[in-house]
C-alpha cells in the first residue's frame, strides 16, 4: 500500500471531523443555517489548502527556484479567498453565520493538531 503523507492524512481526518461536528451542531441548535455555514468554511477550508498542497508539491518537485514566490503567492490567494468567504457571511447574516464560518474555516487547523502528534510519533518509530 501507498505510504500516505501527513498533509494527505490530515484531509482523510477532516472529512470525519466535519461530519460529526456538524451533527453534534444539528442536534445542539436545530438551526440547519449554522450546519450549512460551518459545512460553508470546511468546504472553503479543504478546498484552498487542497489546492495550496497540489500547486506547492509541484513547485517543489519541478520548478524549486518559484518556491518562496509560489508560497508567498498561494498564502495571499488562500487568505483573500478567506476573507471573501468571511465577508459574503458577514453581508447575508440571515442565511449565514459567521462565527461557524469561521469555525470551518479553521478545521484543517483543528484537524492538524492533533493528527501531526498521533502519526509523527508513529513515523518517527519506524
Amino acid at each position: 500500500m501507498k505510504k500516505i503523507n501527513l498533509i494527505e492524512k490530515i484531509f482523510l481526518f477532516s472529512w470525519p471531523y466535519a461530519i460529526l461536528f456538524s451533527i453534534i451542531l444539528y442536534l445542539i441548535t436545530w438551526d440547519l443555517d449554522y450546519v450549512l455555514s460551518f459545512l460553508l468554511g470546511v468546504a472553503s477550508c479543504l478546498l484552498m489548502n487542497s489546492l495550496n498542497y497540489r500547486v506547492m508539491k509541484n513547485v517543489y518537485q519541478n520548478k524549486q527556484h518559484q518556491i518562496k514566490k509560489m508560497h508567498i503567492t498561494m498564502y495571499i490567494v488562500k487568505m483573500l479567498f478567506f476573507a471573501f468567504i468571511l465577508f459574503i457571511t458577514y453581508r447575508y447574516p440571515e442565511e449565514w453565520n459567521i462565527y461557524f464560518t469561521f469555525v470551518g474555516l479553521l478545521t484543517f487547523r483543528l484537524v492538524s493538531f492533533p493528527v501531526t502528534l498521533i502519526f509523527a510519533n508513529k513515523e518517527s518509530d519506524e
